[in-house]
């Protein structure tokens, strides 16, 4: 996702540019796949560079950390960022000499910081048997429910 500030960059500090964001299916990296990616951003001309303030709505399809199943998981972000031209000190600068700015690497920044670290398709997931690994969502399993290590029988029998 390339943006051209070019014109901002040659304006007086304080200047500033909008826009939406619609873009549907959006890949950032070649581990990340977004399915949306809505919202709106503003450049703001700094003495620094750009600063970029935005807030964006995706979704991304994650696995369940309980039961292992794909779901869809709606994610929203504030994007705040500093962007300064290139330099010998920062010569990897998303902010291109001539103008254009690489907002992509950043978005998959912030995406990535906003997935939960244990993803669940629901809040009452129940998630896999431990002993066949059904998937207790769909009804229970066959199994024997109440399994009890032996060295810790005898304290079964004291209750």
């Amino acid at each position: 996702m390339i943006f051209n500030l070019a014109n901002l960059l040659e304006e007086p500090v304080g200047s500033s540019l909008r826009f939406h964001v619609d873009e549907g299916r959006l890949r950032l990296d070649e581990d990340l796949v977004v399915d949306f990616l809505r919202g709106d951003i503003k450049f703001i001309r700094v003495k620094e560079g750009i600063y970029a303030e935005g807030y964006f709505h995706t979704q991304v399809q994650l696995e369940c950390a309980r039961c292992l199943e794909p779901f869809s998981q709606p994610i929203e972000f504030r994007l705040e960022e500093t962007f300064r031209p290139p330099s010998e000190k920062n010569p990897a600068s998303p902010l291109r000499k001539d103008g254009t700015l690489n907002l992509t690497p950043t978005l998959r920044e912030y995406t990535l910081l906003a997935i939960p670290m244990r993803p669940l398709c629901r809040p009452d997931c129940r998630g896999l048997c431990s002993q066949c690994g059904h998937n207790l969502n769909q009804g229970p399993c066959e199994c024997l429910q109440e399994v009890i290590d032996p060295r810790l029988a005898m304290l079964k029998q004291l209750l």
